[in-house]
């Protein structure tokens, strides 16, 4: 049995995911299920999901995006002790052949239900510790329970928040699975909130979540392999522990059932045709006979979301932007920049915007583009995979080079690359760099339409198609984690 803990997790039609991880973490899932690997995936239930946003006096208001749970079935009831009280949860399940997804709901008390209300939103620390001592606490009691800890064959612990559990339970095939370089990657605690909870005199203060999951785990996995001298850098006495499995995602779940194997360039560019036109229809999109150019993505700075913007207002060509993706709310850069894609899809009736990537929404607005942009901070980004998920498609990207592009994208082959490959982190606000990769990307974006007017666009989509349905399939990465 593999198990492994995350913080969010995006199956079915629960909000219960804010971004990338929480659909990396269902494409395991799945594909757990398609290969008939024993596997439990365990997170909280957030009852109120992430954030949604209304329009107020032309303002964007972050609200409760609420949650469902009927697919869920109940698993059983118990009492974790945190905090020094009885806190009631619920374990909620949804099995789907080898496959099980574990959602602790917190019934009481009320300040554990708080704590555990929304995703990734805290109005203390003290809460923030607390929702994740209690999803530490859960796993171990469900799989002490339901599994039996000599049944696991790995404990794969997703981001720092999850390595609490090992203060409950060590476990030899523990890893710790580091998804981000960036510095929120690696969470601190005040040293109190252990000595209260543990009795623990912690010796760092505040005390690094990463640096005691990478002391306490058997194993470190970064998900690109630029990704191993970043983290390599920032934690260099752990180096020797630390190895990449590059990110993948499920090729059926994302795939247009009319691209499933098609045999040749002819054939391809048929379904490409017809698999857009289908999802033109479902997304109510004005676009028959024009170029579609989609960012779509959680909003944060370093993936600078500005290059499209930049670009919608410099491009003279006739074609349709897709612009998709929502911000946290204490992000000030990314709030601004949701309300630029909303005032431009006003002005412009070429553009569209998309703030809630739900995985049907994401799989249409990849399904009916021609170009896909992926724009990241070199340095950045850990792996991406919303090019991943277009390349499956036929759906070649004009990319930085960040993350998992490196492996497998050739500029003019199978994509196009702009961009330094840098392997430090940068400051992000740093004119001079932008600057010179925007004008970079800007071309790069020509001569993606040029290629298209000649024609010999259709032969690096195909090229995409090909290369990335083997490399950045989930098969290939459960053979790297050892699942198969």
């Amino acid at each position: 049995m593999i198990v492994s803990i995350v913080p969010e997790l995006a199956i079915e039609e629960l909000r219960n995911f804010a971004g990338g991880l929480g659909v990396l973490e269902g494409d395991k899932f799945y594909a757990a299920a398609r290969l008939g690997v024993p596997y439990t995936v365990i997170t909280l239930y957030y009852p109120e999901g992430y954030v949604s946003y209304r329009e107020e006096n032309g303002e964007l208001v972050p609200t409760a995006e609420g949650n469902v749970s009927e697919k869920l079935q109940l698993i059983g009831s118990s009492e974790l002790h945190v905090r020094g009280e009885r806190v009631a949860v619920s374990y909620l399940g949804y099995r789907l052949g080898s496959a099980s997804a574990v959602f602790i709901r917190v019934d009481s008390p009320e300040w554990a239900v708080k704590a555990t209300r929304r995703l990734y939103q805290e109005d203390t620390e003290a809460e923030r510790f607390y929702k994740y001592l209690i999803l530490a606490r859960g796993a171990v009691d469900y799989v002490e329970r339901y599994i039996g800890w000599d049944n696991v064959k790995f404990l794969d612990l997703q981001e720092a928040y999850t390595v609490l559990i090992l203060f409950f339970k060590r476990h030899s095939r523990a890893r710790l699975v580091i998804h981000t370089p960036a510095p929120w990657g690696h969470p601190t605690f005040h040293k109190r909130f252990f000595k209260d909870e543990f009795g623990f005199d912690m010796a760092m203060e505040p005390v690094i979540l990463t640096e005691l999951g990478l002391a306490m785990a058997s194993e470190g996995v970064v998900v690109s392999k630029k990704m191993v001298k970043l983290t390599c850098n920032t934690f260099p006495h752990h180096c020797h522990k630390i190895r990449p499995a590059t990110n993948a995602v499920e090729v059926p779940r994302w795939e247009h059932p009319k691209l499933a194997n098609v045999g040749g360039l002819e054939e391809f560019k048929k379904a490409r045709e017809e698999a857009k036109a289908e999802a033109l229809r479902a997304l109510g999109i004005d676009a028959s006979g024009k170029i579609v150019i989609s960012w779509a993505r959680r909003i944060t700075r370093y993936k600078r979301p500005h290059f499209a913007l930049q670009l919608i207002q410099d491009l003279d060509r006739d074609v349709v932007f897709i612009l998709g993706g929502r911000a946290h709310p204490a992000d000030h850069y990314g709030i601004e920049i949701m309300a630029k894609f909303r005032e431009v899809e006003r002005s412009a009736e070429n553009v569209y915007y998309f703030p809630d990537l739900t995985p049907e929404v994401m799989k249409r607005i990849i399904w009916v583009s021609d170009l896909w942009l992926f724009t990241p901070f070199s340095g950045w980004e850990a792996s991406g995979t919303s090019f991943m998920k277009a390349g499956i498609n036929g759906v070649p990207s004009i990319a930085s080079r960040d993350g998992a592009v490196t492996e497998l994208v050739k500029d003019g082959h199978n994509g196009w690359l702009f961009g330094e490959d840098r392997d430090r982190l940068l400051p992000l606000e740093t004119p001079e760099i932008d600057e010179r990769e925007y004008r970079e990307f800007r071309h790069k974006v020509e001569e993606a339409l040029n290629a298209y007017t000649s024609g010999r666009y259709w032969e690096v989509a195909y090229n995409a198609y090909r290369t990335f349905r083997g490399f950045f399939s989930m098969d290939r990465l459960f053979r790297d984690l050892g699942y198969i």
